[in-house]
Parts: structure tokens; C-alpha cells; sequence
């Protein structure tokens, strides 16, 4: 199968087309999968599906770089079928244990209009993995953990044993960055730290979920395209606010200037959570100034 193939060693990735999940085979049959991709309208999750029963593979456990849908979508699908154990970090772990949890963090849309969207963005937790754990050993195998936040709180990258880091969403490859007009991060410096640790990793291969594979020769051309990247779409937003605009202003110069299409409410909270960090990195690198006037946060150019 085209999308099923050896990266190094024990260390293989099935690529649905959208993105890229690390499977490390413990044996012939047995593996740990690494993030597990979308479930809505089911095309990665069929391609998984294909995958583990073409190879007549068994899922043992499932670990999660970050809580985010594209990344824990089949965790329960899986899990529901290979009785599997699903690791997580931090407060993404905690959050999409419930619908509860996940209904605390989308409260700008009605609830019946995003439920059974929030049901899908939850997933079963088995082991929650510990600030203090360098590694994780999963029947023999130990799977080295490596703390990167940034584009979200509690992001997490995972190094098998084979010296392949699965670096989920903390870097997205050169050539797929660019296809997005608003790349996310939740807070800029974080993420900028994260990436330039990847690369000093020194790993003999990357998996990139969006969407490569590199070795350690390319890693670090791939991160400092991707901080320029977006240190590039910041400065295009910069050029957007003017004296005056409080954050619904700027976020609504940002949809209409860069023809941004909002399909509904709850995309549009979504929207506007991804544009957050871009004011907030632009204030923190002293681009623009902010202040309060009557009920309002607003924005100077500096």
C-alpha cells in the first residue's frame, strides 16, 4: 500500500492523504499509533481502517501529541475496537476527557448548535502522562517524550525508538505552511521556542503531520521557514489595523481583507480564536500598543 510505508527501522506512517500518523510496530502485528486523524465524514478514518486491516495490524496504544479534532478524532473509534490504551499530556487531556469540558471552551455559540461537533473533539484518556516523564515504555518499547507548546498549551512530540520524532503540529512542513492563510499557534514565542528545539534535537528522522518527513540535514530549514512564515502573516494582519480598531475590528479586517469564507458561528469563534495570537505576538513585539477607552480594548500603531 502507497500509504503505508517504513520511515526507519520499526518506525512506519500511514498518510491518508491529509496527513500523516506515526505507527511504530512492536512485532509483526502489534503497534503503537501516534495521533490518530480526523473522524468527520469518515475518509481518514476508512484509510486507517484499510491500513491496520490490509496489514492485519493490532492496535495496542494510541499516543496523542495535542487534543486538537484532526489529531485524537478516531481515538475512540479505535480504541472501541482494539480495547487499546490512549496516553495524553496535560490540560488537552483533562479537556477533551467530556463534552463538559469541551462545552467550557466554545461558549460563544449555542450548544445545541455545536454538540454533536464537541462529541467527535472528545476522546477516552487511559494514562495521563506526568510533567516529570522523559519516557514511556509500552510493552518493552520506550517512546521518549519531549515537551513542545506553542500551537496549543500542552502540545507534546514523540520520539520512538528508532530515533523518529513524531513532531504532530509543532511544525508544519515548508510546502504545506504556505497553503494556509492564518496558520495557528496559541502564542507565538512558545511555538518559536518549540520549533528551534526540534531542530536542535538532532532526531535521524521527522515526521511532520502537516505534512513531511525530513531528516536532521533539513529540519532546521524547515523550522526557520516556518517562524517566517509566520512572522510574515503577522506583519500582513499589522497591515491591516489601523489607530482605534479594538480585536473584533481587527479580526473582521483580517476575514474580509484575506477572503476568508465563514461557513457558520462556530467557525467564526474559530476564526477569531486563530487570529488572537497574531495581535497578541504583534503587541508583544511592540508593533502596536494597546489601551482601554469606554468599555473598550483598542489598538494603536506604533
Amino acid at each position: 500500500m502507497d500509504n503505508f510505508y517504513c520511515v526507519k527501522g520499526n518506525t512506519w506512517c500511514i498518510d491518508t492523504g491529509a496527513t500523516l500518523m506515526a505507527v511504530y510496530r512492536l512485532n509483526e502485528h502489534d503497534i503503537v499509533m501516534i495521533d490518530t486523524g480526523l473522524a468527520y465524514g469518515r475518509p481518514e478514518t476508512k484509510c486507517i481502517m484499510h491500513v491496520l486491516d490490509g496489514f492485519q495490524l493490532n492496535v495496542k496504544a494510541i499516543i496523542a501529541t495535542h487534543g486538537h479534532l484532526d489529531h485524537i478524532g478516531n481515538n475512540n473509534i479505535l480504541a472501541g475496537k482494539y480495547d487499546c490504551k490512549i496516553y495524553m499530556y496535560g490540560s488537552e487531556a483533562y479537556d477533551c476527557m467530556s463534552v463538559e469540558s469541551m462545552r467550557i471552551q466554545h461558549t460563544g455559540v449555542a450548544y445545541e448548535e455545536v454538540k454533536d461537533a464537541l462529541v467527535k473533539m472528545t476522546s477516552r484518556v487511559d494514562v495521563f502522562i506526568t510533567p516529570w516523564e522523559k519516557k514511556i515504555n509500552i510493552l518493552g518499547a520506550d517512546f521518549e517524550i519531549v515537551h513542545t507548546p506553542g500551537h496549543s498549551p500542552s502540545h507534546i512530540s514523540i520520539i520512538t525508538p528508532d530515533n523518529v520524532m513524531m513532531a504532530g503540529d509543532a511544525l508544519m512542513s515548508k510546502d504545506e505552511i504556505v497553503k494556509a492563510k492564518i496558520p495557528y499557534a496559541c502564542n507565538f514565542a512558545v511555538d518559536f521556542e518549540s520549533k528551534r528545539k526540534i531542530a536542535a534535537m538532532k532526531c535521524d528522522k521527522y515526521i511532520i503531520s502537516h505534512r513531511g518527513i525530513c531528516d536532521s540535514e533539513s529540519i532546521a530549514d524547515e523550522v526557520e521557514a516556518n517562524i517566517e512564515y509566520l512572522k510574515s502573516r503577522a506583519e500582513i494582519i499589522h497591515g491591516y489595523i489601523e489607530d482605534g480598531m479594538c480585536f473584533d475590528d481587527i479580526a473582521a479586517a483580517v476575514l474580509t481583507l484575506m477572503n476568508i469564507k465563514v461557513a457558520n458561528r462556530y467557525y467564526f469563534f474559530d476564526l477569531h480564536g486563530m487570529v488572537k495570537p497574531y495581535v497578541q505576538y504583534l503587541e508583544e513585539c511592540g508593533e502596536i500598543q494597546a489601551y482601554y477607552e469606554k468599555g473598550y480594548i483598542r489598538y494603536k500603531v506604533l
